[in-house]
């Protein structure tokens, strides 16, 4: 094997650690991961952070806000083995980025197939094709085109998919979708709460084949666009807070709310090493009226449940954000939820989202079945219907409906 500081070496040792950690499975996206240089796709990356596994921006607006990235290797095999495309497809992609991804799937696709990608950025097509010509890709086309509209000269296709985030189902590609197809789009829920969903029709409604945690660089410059408002708040440190335009709040109050005395409630419900947050994200992002809200940063007396930072539920220009407790019991090590309120109704914001989160781990918690989503568009949305109306998620041109397993 060769060393894993050349190319060849740290290609296969990403690989191969893929292969160990679940995220590549089938055999022809491990033998497109193998075979394709992602350093190629990013000149002027250190060769070894190319491989490594964390995004890569690429492209930053005026404000220097990344807005196009080569993503992390673990997500891009995730998506690739939701999309589950077969030699011969046609695939549609959204989000040109450096064209490694389009690299990826040609080879999937081979023999007989075809990749399109998307790109809204002039720059961005043209240093995707340049990469994809000097990796000798000769089944994949990037074109400058809003990857919301699709390509329709070109459907249907056998699949497609989004790699940037929407906050809705871009409409107008289900109809560039041959039966049969696939459409694995990542989507904000509410707040910054998304998944990248594996679509397929069923009869007039879509259901999901593949459901994973996954947050993208929101779409820009088209139909879909998912606009969103970052807060930096004022005081010490660089905590900012994402605010997403279906989210009633005060954003010029937000900006002060760490300076506001605080409440802190602690849940009762305990995690252990290894317990999945995603669910209970989930759970909370339905069930409060604005969802979740990314809450990164650090500063004096901010004490979030990461380190990266936390997620915070908003009221008007409050907030409660999550916080954990570590302790030891018969059963060993656990961590505590907490939450901890800002603002004019930070106090009873808090106690809110803590019933929340004692009610969910009532339920079930992460010990139930993951949920099951389902989708529709059109006139099809009045028809698709959630047990508890909570769970039903409507946005500008579709219906989520989350269904939840519950404990006995």
């Amino acid at each position: 094997m060769p060393p894993a500081t050349d190319p060849a070496g740290l290609r296969e040792s990403l690989t191969e650690c893929l292969v160990d950690s679940g995220h590549l499975r089938s055999r022809a996206v491990i033998d497109a991961f193998r075979t394709t240089d992602r350093h190629r796709f990013l000149p002027g990356v250190d060769l070894e952070a190319a491989y490594k596994e964390d995004a890569v921006p690429i492209k930053h607006d005026e404000s220097g806000e990344m807005i196009s990235c080569i993503s992390a290797p673990s997500i891009v095999a995730t998506q690739l083995e939701q999309l589950g495309a077969q030699p011969g497809h046609k695939v549609l992609e959204a989000g040109a980025a450096t064209g490694y991804n389009a690299a990826l799937m040609s080879k999937i696709v081979s023999p007989g197939g075809q990749v399109w990608t998307l790109d809204v950025d002039q720059d961005l097509v043209a240093g995707a094709s340049r990469n994809l010509a000097r990796a000798g890709i000769g089944n994949a086309t990037a074109t400058l085109a809003d990857g919301a509209a699709g390509l329709p000269e070109h459907a249907p296709y056998d699949r497609i998919i989004f790699t940037v985030g929407a906050g809705d189902v871009p409409v107008k590609i289900l109809d560039q979708l041959a039966p049969g197809g696939r459409l694995v789009l990542p989507m904000r829920i509410r707040g910054s709460i998304s998944r990248s969903f594996a679509f397929e029709r069923d009869s007039n409604a879509w259901k999901t084949v593949s459901c994973e945690m996954a947050t993208f660089i929101p779409l820009r410059k088209g139909v879909c666009d998912d606009i969103y408002t970052l807060v930096p708040l004022a005081g010490e440190g660089d905590v900012r807070l994402e605010t997403f335009s279906e989210q009633d709040v005060d954003r010029d109050a937000l900006a002060f709310a760490l300076d506001t005395p605080s409440t802190k409630v602690y849940t009762g419900v305990k995690f252990r090493a290894g317990s999945a947050w995603e669910w209970l994200y989930l759970y909370l992002a339905c069930v409060l009226p604005n969802g979740l809200s990314r809450l990164p940063g650090r500063r004096p007396g901010f004490t979030p449940h990461f380190g990266w930072g936390s997620m915070a539920a908003l009221e008007g220009g409050s907030l409660a954000y999550l916080t954990v407790r570590e302790g030891e019991d018969g059963e060993g090590r656990f961590w505590e939820i907490g939450v901890i309120g800002h603002g004019p109704a930070g106090s009873g914001l808090a106690e809110r989202v803590v019933n929340e989160i004692r009610a969910w781990d009532a339920t079930g918690g992460n010990d139930v079945p993951a949920p099951g989503f389902r989708m529709a568009v059109g006139d099809a949305r009045d028809r698709l219907t959630a047990t508890d109306p909570r769970f039903t998620v409507d946005k500008h041109y579709s219906r989520l409906v989350v269904d939840w397993a519950r404990k006995g």
